[in-house]
C-alpha cells in the first residue's frame, strides 16, 4: 500500500471525526463498576472506596488519594491534550471518594484514570499495576473498592517504590524523603535490599528507556531550563520486553513533552516491530542515520496545527527498538531528535551485547554468543520537593494539572516476542 492510500485513508476518516460530538470521546473502562459486578465501570468516575491496614483490618487516615485522567488527540503519532487531577485524602474510617468528572475538554479522548493511594510507612497503591512484580492490576473496582496497603518492610526498595509510585506534586511532596533512601540504597551505603538483585530486568541484557535519554541530555540538546516530571508511560508497565519513560514539562503545553519508548527482544521480533512502525506512523522517511535502521516521521494535528515529531532505530543483533516522540516546542526541528536518538544509541550499545538478540532466537537459528548478565534498572531522576502539605481530608478539589501527557503516545502494535496485548 502505497503513501497515497494511507493518507487518502486518514484525511477519511478525519472527515468522519469532524462530524462527530465536540464532546471528548470515552474510552470504555478496563476496570468493574464494582468488585461483586460484572458490568464495567466507566473512566468519568465516580470514585470510592475504603484503605485499611492489610495485617490489622484498621482503617487508614489521612493517606493520600490522587486521581488522574488523561486525554490525547490526534491519529497516528497522538499528541496529549489535556490531564485533570484530583487530590483528597482518606478519612477516619478509611474511606474515600473522588467525584465524577464533569470539566472534559472538547475535540479529544479521555483514554485512562488512574488512582494512587500513598501514606508513610506503608507500600503505597496503584489501581493499573501491583507493587510486587509491576504487573497488571485486575481488582480495581470505580465504586466501593477495598485497598489493603501491606506495611512497609526493610527488605523492600525505595528505589523500586519511587519508580512505582509515579510523579505528580501533591505526590512529589510526600515521596520527598524517599529520595534519602534511595539515594542510600544506589551508593552502597545502606544495608539491606540493593539495587542490583531488586530491580533486574529479566530475560536478557538490562536496558530500560529512562537509562538511554535522561533530563539532562534534553536540556543540553534542546536548551529547555524548565522542569521535567518523569515517570513511565501509561500504556502499560514495564516488562522484560518493553520499558518506557515520559518527559512531561511542567507548566508547558504538550509541545514540550518528550516520550521514550524501548523493546528489547530477539531478532526476528525487533524487525517485525521495527516494520510495523514504519508502516503504521505518518509522514516515515527512512533514513539509516542511527543504527541498522532509521527512519524520520512527522504529523500535524489538523485541528491545532501542533507538529509530532518521531525518530525510530533498530539494532538487530542486539533485538532493540527505539522510539522517541517529542512536541516542536521542544524539539525545534527533528535534526534536534535524530541528535537525541543517537545518544540514546550510544548508550545502548554500551549497555546491551552486540549479540544479545540472538538469545531466544526460532529454531534453526543459532545463538551468536552467550549474552552478558543483566544490570540493575534505573531509575528516574527523584521528583521535585513540593512545598504543599498533604491536603486535609474532605470534599477533593478537581483541577487541570500543570503539564501534560508524554507526546507521542501512539498506539502499540504487537510484535512476536514483544508481549502485551494491542493498545487500541
Amino acid at each position: 500500500m502505497g503513501l497515497p492510500i494511507r493518507f487518502a485513508a486518514a484525511a477519511a476518516l478525519m472527515v468522519l471525526l469532524a462530524g462527530a460530538c465536540q464532546r471528548a470521546q470515552v474510552r470504555p473502562a478496563p476496570f468493574r463498576a464494582r468488585p461483586d459486578s460484572v458490568d464495567a465501570g466507566s473512566l468519568l468516575g465516580p470514585f470510592d472506596g475504603r484503605v485499611l491496614d492489610a495485617g490489622n483490618g484498621d482503617p487508614i487516615t489521612g493517606g493520600l488519594v490522587y486521581g488522574t485522567w488523561t486525554f490525547q488527540s490526534g491519529y497516528g503519532l497522538q499528541a496529549p491534550s489535556h490531564v485533570r487531577e484530583a487530590v483528597t485524602s482518606t478519612d477516619a474510617s478509611g474511606r474515600y471518594r473522588i467525584p465524577r468528572l464533569d470539566d472534559m475538554p472538547s475535540k479529544a479522548h479521555l483514554t485512562d484514570f488512574t488512582l494512587v493511594i500513598y501514606k508513610r510507612g506503608y507500600v503505597a497503591y496503584r489501581s493499573d499495576r501491583r507493587f510486587e512484580d509491576l504487573g497488571p492490576r485486575l481488582d480495581f473496582a470505580q465504586r466501593q473498592n477495598l485497598i489493603k496497603l501491606d506495611r512497609w518492610r526493610a527488605e523492600y526498595s525505595h528505589v523500586r517504590h519511587l519508580r512505582y509510585v509515579g510523579g505528580g506534586p501533591a505526590i512529589a511532596a510526600l515521596t520527598a524523603w524517599e529520595t534519602e533512601e534511595a539515594a542510600a540504597e544506589l551508593s552502597g551505603l545502606k544495608e539491606g535490599p540493593r539495587v542490583a538483585s531488586d530491580l533486574v530486568v529479566s530475560g536478557g541484557p538490562g536496558i530500560t528507556a529512562s537509562q538511554i535519554v535522561t533530563e539532562q541530555d534534553l536540556r543540553k540538546m534542546t536548551g529547555f531550563d524548565g522542569t521535567f516530571e518523569t515517570g513511565p508511560l501509561n500504556d502499560e508497565p514495564d516488562t522484560d520486553a518493553y520499558s518506557s519513560q515520559h518527559f512531561r514539562a511542567l507548566g508547558q503545553p504538550e509541545t514540550f513533552d518528550v516520550a521514550v519508548r524501548l523493546w528489547k527482544v530477539d531478532t526476528q521480533a525487533a524487525r517485525g516491530r521495527y516494520a510495523e512502525l514504519g508502516e503504521m506512523l505518518p509522514g516515515v522517511k527512512q533514513t539509516g542515520e542511527i543504527a541498522d535502521q532509521s527512519f524520520r516521521a512527522t504529523e500535524k494535528d489538523p485541528k491545532s496545527g501542533q507538529e509530532i515529531l518521531g525518530v525510530s532505530f533498530l539494532d538487530e543483533k542486539r533485538g532493540v527498538v527505539v522510539l522517541l516522540t517529542c512536541g516542536t516546542a521542544q524539539c525545534k526541528s527533528i535534526d534536534t531528535l535524530v541528535a537525541i536518538g543517537r545518544k540514546a544509541y550510544d548508550r545502548v550499545r554500551r549497555a546491551v551485547p552486540e549479540n544479545a538478540g540472538s538469545e531466544g532466537a526460532p529454531d534453526g537459528e543459532e545463538p551468536l554468543e552467550e549474552p552478558t548478565p543483566a544490570l540493575p534498572r534505573p531509575v528516574p531522576p527523584p521528583p521535585d520537593e513540593g512545598k504543599a502539605p498533604p491536603p486535609a481530608p474532605g470534599k477533593p478539589i478537581v483541577k487541570p494539572a500543570p503539564g501534560q501527557k508524554p507526546t507521542g503516545t501512539l498506539p502499540r502494535p504487537r510484535a512476536k516476542g514483544a508481549g502485551g496485548a494491542t493498545q487500541p
